[in-house]
């Protein structure tokens, strides 16, 4: 097994990445309900929120180490964040990942960004 594969593949896909997250945080900003949450919440720093979520879907989406954050911390300290924002995101999340993404790539990140949603919202939202 070549170790050194995923880091190449990473680093050829990453503007392709870059373009989608772009794409999709786009259709996030505009959106009526998700929108406002996003930009409250990150206000005038979406060039450095932008490069953070590629770092974040390079890790997810080629095994490598590019985000070194935690995710469901950022999402607990999102004040209007609710437990059906999730459902839309993950709605937006895909159209753009068809979009942008080719086929076996957007299927990936459909499938992984619904198993983070999940997580996240059953750690912020579950009440026993």
């Amino acid at each position: 097994m070549n170790i050194e594969a995923p880091l190449k593949n990473a680093a050829e896909h990453r503007p392709m990445i870059h373009a989608f997250v772009t794409d999709f945080y786009s259709d996030i900003r505009k959106h009526t309900d998700l929108g406002p949450v996003f930009n409250n919440k990150i206000g005038a720093h979406w060039d450095s929120h932008i490069e953070t979520l590629t770092d974040f879907w390079v890790t997810v989406l080629f095994s490598v180490r590019a985000y070194k954050g935690n995710p469901f911390l950022v999402h607990k300290q999102i004040p209007d964040l609710a437990a059906d924002h999730f459902d839309v995101w993950l709605g937006i999340f895909e159209t753009s990942a068809n979009r942008m993404l080719p086929t076996d790539l957007a299927n990936s990140a459909v499938e992984k960004s619904h198993r983070i949603a999940d997580s996240l919202r059953q750690g912020l939202f579950f009440k026993p």
